[in-house]
């Protein structure tokens, strides 16, 4: 080997050894970190934003499906309003109940029996029955006012129109059963007072229940007397006697109520509510 070979080898090991320590004092980089960036300075600004609401109602909306179904149930309509609860199964036979009245009205006199169905109601409660019926046919706001017809109770002879309260099921297999409501009804001679229309009334006469006593009675003996249905005649008017009182007083509800079981009339939906009325007549002074 020569001395230039040999001086050649000694400087290229020198050149690697300073290589090798600058790389070693050589910093490490620092790991990358997440700093927090500063962000230019901007003033804040303040929205204003009007916004406009209705007025506040007197009648606020219902809160919850309870309060609207509340709301419904108030609405007068065929169903029986609560109350106090009545037999619905009675023995099926009537017993006349006793007392006679003298004859009330002018015209042609039609008599009639007060009857009630065994198992109904205790006896005690049959007098009173007897009166309140006594007391709708005498009234002269009721049929006596046409002076064509007077009544007079009987209790041995034969009626012409027997006047019976009558368990549920009683009547509603006496009255059919083409509409689902408890209802009374006349069919041959004689009056199905239903007892739970009797001791609980309806929606339409608004717990007026004397009110709707006398109506159902008038109604009834109307009936025997050989008229129809009618429909309400204007609006705010007082209601027929023989409107279907028991289930609404209002043509379109009683429209829709008896559309699938026709009852005689074809009531208009013509929009008009009227008020319930007891009696044949309310014109005439009492």
């Amino acid at each position: 080997m020569t001395i230039g070979r040999i001086v050649m080898y000694v400087f290229a090991a020198m050149l690697a050894g300073v290589t090798i320590g600058l790389l070693k004092s050589w910093p490490a980089p620092a790991p990358p970190q997440h700093q927090d960036v500063a962000q230019p300075q901007v003033p804040p600004v303040v929205a204003s934003i009007s916004v406009r609401t209705s007025p506040p109602s007197s009648t606020p909306p219902p809160s919850s499906s309870a309060a609207v179904a509340a709301q419904a149930a108030r609405r007068p309509g065929p169903e029986l309003p609560p109350g106090e609860p009545v037999r619905s199964q009675g023995e099926g036979w009537w017993r006349t109940v006793a007392g006679t009245t003298a004859q009330v009205g002018a015209g042609r006199v039609r008599t009639y029996s007060v009857e009630v169905e065994q198992g109904v109601v205790p006896p005690q409660a049959q007098q009173p029955f007897a009166a309140a019926v006594d007391q709708v046919l005498a009234d002269p706001r009721g049929w006596i006012a046409s002076g064509d017809v007077a009544f007079r109770r009987v209790d041995v002879a034969q009626p012409d129109v027997r006047i019976r309260l009558t368990a549920t099921e009683t009547a509603r297999a006496t009255c059919g059963f083409a509409l689902p409501y408890d209802t009374s009804c006349y069919l041959n001679g004689v009056v199905y007072v239903s007892a739970p229309r009797w001791f609980r009334g309806a929606e339409s006469f608004a717990g007026d229940l004397a009110g709707y006593r006398k109506y159902l009675i008038n109604h009834e003996i109307g009936h025997f007397l050989g008229h129809g249905h009618e429909p309400c005649p204007a609006n705010g008017a007082p209601a027929p006697v023989m409107m279907q009182q028991t289930f609404s007083v209002s043509n379109d509800e009683l429209a829709a109520i008896t559309a699938t079981a026709p009852q005689g009339l074809r009531i208009p939906r013509d929009g008009k509510t009227c008020v319930a009325n007891p009696w044949p007549h309310p014109e005439v002074a009492r």
